[in-house]
């Protein structure tokens, strides 16, 4: 496996996890300040980054109200909804820089602004940064570069979404029935 153009092999333990950036539905957000939670990304972090990681995700203003880069994160962050967890676990990914970004479910129960935040971030990331999007929700991989379906552990289809839609296998039914729902949601 190539992490960019170097083997995984070639990295050590450490060089490798601080390369490797997974946000997933279930990221940990420590108890203690919001400044103290982005700086596990990046321990040296200037006061300017974290600020700018904040903006990044859509979380600047929200966290200027409520106290700055001091404002409490309670256990579990119990005081953030579901989308500002995301997010701030996102700015602490951002802060990381690393060379290859995993999002496991990323925007799986969140409000569908912090989803449409969250998305356009991961899209500007994958621009500069390796990105492997996992998702039950199709309509946010549409974009990628290559799709892979999996079944029972196992590839089953694989190309863009124009090329797996064309095949009308597996993909064109779950994104076909995914996208039928949510116009019915629309209408209800």
């Amino acid at each position: 496996i190539l992490l960019g153009n170097t083997s995984i092999l070639d990295y050590n333990e450490r060089a490798f996890y601080l390369n490797i950036i997974r946000i997933g539905h279930d990221s940990y957000l420590f108890q203690g300040t919001v400044e103290d939670n982005l700086k596990m990304g990046k321990e040296d972090a200037t006061r300017e980054e974290m600020i700018e990681a904040l903006k990044q995700v859509d979380l600047y203003d929200f966290v200027k109200e409520k106290g700055g880069l001091s404002m409490e994160v309670t256990e579990k962050a119990a005081n953030l909804s579901g989308g500002q967890k995301q997010r701030l676990a996102l700015a602490r990914g951002l802060l990381q820089n690393g060379k290859f970004y995993i999002f496991d479910e990323a925007t799986s129960n969140v409000d569908v602004e912090s989803e449409n935040k969250i998305m356009e971030v991961i899209k500007t990331l994958a621009k500069t940064k390796m990105v492997l999007l996992i998702s039950h929700r199709l309509e946010n991989i549409v974009d990628a570069d290559q799709i892979y379906v999996l079944d029972g552990g196992q590839i089953v289809e694989s190309g863009t979404h124009n090329e797996l839609m064309e095949q009308k296998q597996q993909y064109f039914q779950l994104y076909t029935v995914q996208k039928d729902l949510e116009e019915t949601r629309k209408i209800v």
